[in-house]
């Protein structure tokens, strides 16, 4: 992920702009898997200029959409929510990160 030195300098004052920078860094990583950026099946419509608010990471088959999210159960329990996500299993989840991991990230 590419942030500016004014978003580095905020986010070193600021948890919860550290751990959103990490999540976008996850899911930047995530979609750019060649299992998922290599098939024609998957769309990642937040990749585009036009992005909505509330879009999902992936779409498979053009309507059904995947959310790469921290394993927490807050977190899965609001994107088991969202319209069309009817399966746990269109969560990709992953470890959050811990305080000292982003104390790390951004010295």
């Amino acid at each position: 992920m590419n942030i500016t030195a004014r978003q580095f300098e905020a986010a070193q004052r600021h948890r919860w702009l550290q751990a959103a920078y990490y999540h976008y860094d996850v899911v930047e990583t995530t979609l750019e898997n060649p299992a998922i950026a290599g098939d024609p099946n998957i769309s990642t419509p937040g990749s585009g200029d036009a992005v909505p608010l509330d879009y999902p990471d992936a779409l498979v088959g053009g309507t059904n959409p995947v959310y790469v999210v921290p394993e927490t159960e807050t977190s899965e329990r609001a994107h088991l929510s969202r319209p069309g996500v009817t399966d746990p299993d269109q969560l990709i989840t992953y470890a959050p990160a811990t305080d000292e991991l982003l104390a790390e990230i951004f010295q």
